[in-house]
């Protein structure tokens, strides 16, 4: 963005457009060039370069999502942080968010909310990601490939139809990878259409998403496999190719409306469905997801001389019902396990905001009330069929920023946030309901400033404190089993910078943008068992990273400079084994080209350039079986490259 006042950037987080630096609350947003200028990557990298966010990838379909140190203790999976693609959830019942499978040439921009913040899209502890559809102002259609090390190959086609009155866009992408490891196979096909149409006050949107994908599972490896031989699958896993094979739809279907008098209204109705297969060393998994539910927000506005008093009232509700049984690996036929649970989620809430001339205060209450009901369909064993509803929860909000002069401003929030327990931390090694598990609960404290100094500096600061009560630990009962156990208390103090510095100089336009944060989160009281680790490290989360990215652009050449540091990662709960810091640095070349309605894009990369070794995932507190060492560490890539070629023609 050289030579455009960051100040001007605007923000949907809280429902209402207004400046990123006035905002009051911890905001960040990655635009839609960051999010593709380096070719064959997912959302893993553009993620990692804003502060106090950390993505793990393990493969292209193993990935965990770490804000502020919340989600880190997942085993798999990205939880405790909730997304939205426009309305529809990306977040199930039980908390899990998978990302790493959206086209990102659907996102036009994604704005994260960073901790509680109670409002429109409930009080997850990690905090919320907006994901922004794409919305083209010009017909025309694109064409492109990417390519990378690996035999990594992405193609991606779409069309957009455009009029004053609606547009549809049509999106095809198909990834396909050998991968870096052995049995790390992906093909994925995603289909995907966004249509928008208005008719007088009311504007309809329409999304429809499909995903077709089969993945190999090379899994974690101990430390000497992983020094000596990181290539190498874990032998239990290559040994009986294990996969997971899903087919996923989403839809959703929203109507904004402006009745008048400063009134507007917005009805969102969403639903997924998700049919998986996966093949373990252990067992055969089926799986069939699928929920339903509907967004109804309210909004009044009033406006005086100088103010602006905004009152938002809204619920959401969705349904779940979630169908999994095992079977023998070998004998698919022979049932292990047979199983049903439908999960009701019912969250409200309210938020009122008040805007001065240079005071803005915004107050919000989420009500959140979570209900399980387990059924045992597995006859050869006693039926553990139970139900579960844990106490309403209540999490309020109150933000307030004051401009300091017309280009900084300061804000402090005080918000409340929960996170409900996983499935497995909602039964017992027995398979019977664990009625004595809680949700997660935390209160978040934050001040921090935002401004711009000059025209093409802008910096953000913030400084946090965050308490989490009931800490859920994942005790493993067994190779593919684990228990939730609320284990007592974490603190979660931080402090986050980001700074973007523009300048222009005839055709040369140059750019420099640093995010780090330096986290020292601990175990405040954690008692597990026998085991007292009150004041340890907090697992899954290093203490400090950074990421520096310079971009230089002369005529039609970019020159893109990378450089991320990651400090070292607690892998148990008593310190005893820790990760390797580690740095990248990646180096990107991009010529873009335009003929009146045609323009060319050629990108080359060359990624991890000084071949560092080092842990892309990890596996918190990992248990060792029979006579095997403990498995904590996915391998990152070594150098490599990618490229990339497009083409876009405007009708």
């Amino acid at each position: 963005m050289p030579g455009i006042p960051i100040a001007e950037i605007r923000v949907q987080a809280f429902r209402y457009a207004q400046k990123l630096r006035e905002t009051p609350g911890a905001i960040a947003l990655i635009p839609a060039q960051q999010l593709r200028e380096v070719p064959a990557q997912q959302i893993d990298f553009p993620l990692n370069q804003v502060a106090g966010v950390f993505m793990q990838s393990g493969s292209l379909n193993t990935n965990r999502l770490i804000i502020r140190g919340i989600g880190g203790r997942s085993p798999y999976a990205s939880n405790k942080v909730r997304a939205y693609f426009e309305d529809i959830p990306l977040t199930n019942g039980t908390g899990e968010t998978t990302l790493e499978d959206l086209d990102l040439s659907l996102i036009d921009h994604i704005e994260i909310i960073k901790g509680p913040a109670a409002g429109y899209y409930g009080s997850g502890l990690g905090g919320t990601l907006l994901l922004q559809a794409d919305q083209q102002q010009l017909s025309g259609f694109s064409l492109a490939g990417d390519f990378g090390s690996y035999n990594k190959q992405n193609y991606r086609a779409n069309i957009q139809l455009t009029t004053d009155e609606w547009s549809h866009g049509l999106y095809l992408d198909v990834l396909k990878a050998d991968g870096y490891r052995e049995n790390n196979r992906t093909d994925r096909t995603n289909l995907g259409y966004i249509g928008h149409y208005r008719a007088g006050k009311h504007r309809f949107n329409l999304i429809l998403l499909q995903t077709d994908m089969r993945a190999y599972i090379p899994s974690s490896l101990d430390w000497d496999t992983y020094q000596n031989n990181p290539r190498q699958a874990a032998s239990n896993w290559a040994e009986v190719q294990g996969y997971e094979d899903y087919q996923k739809q989403m839809g959703g279907f929203s109507v904004q409306s402006d009745w008048g008098n400063n009134y507007t209204s917005r009805i969102s109705l969403f639903g997924q469905r998700k049919t998986s297969d996966e093949l373990r060393p252990f067992n055969f998994l089926q799986e069939d997801n699928s929920y339903k539910g509907f967004r109804l927000i309210g909004e009044k506005s009033w406006y005086f001389r100088t103010n602006q008093l905004t009152a938002s009232l809204g619920n959401e509700s969705f349904w779940e019902n979630y169908n999994w049984g095992t079977f023998d690996t070998n004998i698919h036929s022979i049932p292990l396990s047979d199983n049903k649970e439908k999960r009701n989620y019912f969250n409200a809430f309210a938020q009122l905001n008040y805007t001065a001339n240079k005071v803005r205060v915004s107050t919000g209450v989420n009500l959140n009330q979570t209900s399980y009901h387990y059924r045992d369909f597995y006859f050869l064993d006693d039926d553990q069929s139970a139900d579960h509803s844990f106490d309403p929860i209540v999490s309020p909000r109150l933000a307030i920023s004051y401009s300091l002069s017309r280009q900084t401003a300061v804000y402090g929030t005080i918000s409340h946030g929960f996170s409900p327990p996983g499935l497995e931390e909602t039964l017992r090694p027995d398979g019977q309901r664990n009625t004595n598990i809680k949700p997660e609960t935390g209160w978040n404290y934050e001040i921090g400033s935002r401004g711009t100094p000059g025209r093409q500096f802008f910096y953000d600061l913030s400084f946090y404190y965050m308490e989490i009560q009931n800490l859920l630990v994942a005790r493993r009962t067994a190779e593919d089993a684990y228990m939730g156990v609320n284990a007592g208390k974490t603190k979660h103090p931080g402090v986050e910078l980001a700074l973007d510095y523009h300048w222009l100089n005839r055709a040369l336009t140059s750019a420099v943008r640093f995010s780090g944060n330096y986290s020292p989160y601990s175990f405040d009281r954690f008692v597990d068992g026998e085991n007292d680790y009150s004041g340890n490290d907090l697992t899954g989360s290093p203490k400090a990273r950074l990421n520096v990215v310079s971009d230089t652009n002369y005529r039609n050449l970019q020159l893109l400079l990378q450089y991320q540091y990651s400090g070292q990662v607690p892998l148990r709960d008593d310190n005893s084994v820790y990760t390797d810091a580690y740095q990248l640095f990646n180096l990107t070349l991009n010529y873009k080209k335009r003929w009146d309605r045609l323009e060319l894009n050629v990108t080359a990369s060359a990624l991890n350039l000084t071949d560092e070794h080092y842990a892309s995932m990890v596996l918190i507190n990992a248990s060792s079986f029979g006579n095997q060492a403990p498995r904590y560490y996915y391998p990152g890539l070594p150098r490599n490259l990618a490229g990339s070629i497009s083409l876009k023609y405007l009708f």
